[in-house]
């Protein structure tokens, strides 16, 4: 039993005759009957009764008609989720995302999912440094990550905004109460909770060699992991942080808040990145394209 046979079988049974069905497939009448002739005989059962009026089903017929108009449609089904998974209507779409990052990247998202709802989302906040290994064995389609220069990551990337740097405070820490901005001068002896000096961004660096400048040595109380951690230990009122201004956007609510230093001018920029590769998913050519008409 093949799908031909199949296919003529259906035909004449939905158009009641042989001549029908030729005229519905476009197909001669002889080369039909010869396919039911060899699917009756395969599966030594009569699936039609000849009448003067064309052709009726048999009992047998009849199970067979039903089973396989469930297969077209199963076919068709298949067909068209296809269809759709290579358009970009369908699929997964498996994104990293840091701590920093998660305010523009479910604004991203969110756009994205309104657009295409059926994608099924897969997302997931980690260090740079394992996403970046993830992304590398394929589980992760893109990052998003954040630089504070032009350098690549032998990667295609796509910045999405900036991001200026600011100090991180309550208002128990804050060095100039009642002003809008930090003199640099205010940070003397000011305790500090900082991301450790190998943090792969360079927060803290920018910060502690400003104070250099400035000619003393900043009062650094906490070496934090992370950023998450950066930011307990700022509202835990251990000390000021220096982080980018958006990280504070996603603590509603909080009493942490940001300043600027004065005349002390850091950015961060916020970007995706992806594999250069030839193919990608429909769903994620759609991803990346919104992200690159931002």
């Amino acid at each position: 039993m093949n799908f031909k046979q199949l296919e003529y079988f259906s035909a004449v049974a939905e158009a009641g005759s042989i001549s029908g069905a030729s005229r519905i497939l476009h197909v001669a009448q002889p080369p039909i009957s010869r396919q039911l002739a060899l699917l009756e005989d395969e599966l030594g059962v009569t699936l039609f009764l000849r009448t003067n009026k064309g052709v009726a089903l048999t009992e047998a017929g009849r199970c067979l008609w039903q089973q396989s108009r469930q297969m077209f449609q199963s076919l068709r089904t298949m067909a068209d989720s296809v269809r759709e998974v290579d358009a970009g209507l369908r699929g997964q779409l498996k994104l990293g995302v840091i701590y920093s990052d998660v305010q523009i990247a479910t604004s991203l998202l969110k756009e994205y999912h309104e657009t295409y709802p059926q994608v099924e989302l897969y997302v997931r906040m980690g260090a740079p440094g394992d996403l970046l290994d993830d992304l590398g064995r394929g589980e992760l389609h893109a990052l998003f990550l954040r630089s504070q220069s032009e350098r690549s990551y032998g990667l295609r990337e796509r910045v999405l905004g900036v991001d200026p740097l600011e100090l991180v405070m309550c208002p128990g820490t804050d060095p100039a109460p009642g002003c809008d901005a930090v003199p640099i001068q205010a940070l003397r002896d000011v305790p500090m909770c900082l991301l450790r000096s190998d943090d792969l961004w360079g927060y803290g660096r920018d910060l502690l060699e400003e104070c250099r400048r400035a000619g003393f040595s900043p009062n650094v109380v906490c070496h934090c992991y992370d950023t998450p951690m950066e930011m307990q230990m700022v509202q835990a009122g251990f000390g000021v942080g220096f982080l980018p201004k958006s990280v504070v956007a996603a603590h509603p609510g909080s009493p942490v808040y940001t300043k600027p230093v004065l005349e002390f001018s850091a950015k961060s920029y916020p970007v995706l990145v992806w594999e250069n590769s030839p193919y990608q998913a429909g769903c994620v050519k759609r991803f990346l394209e919104l992200a690159n008409s931002t």
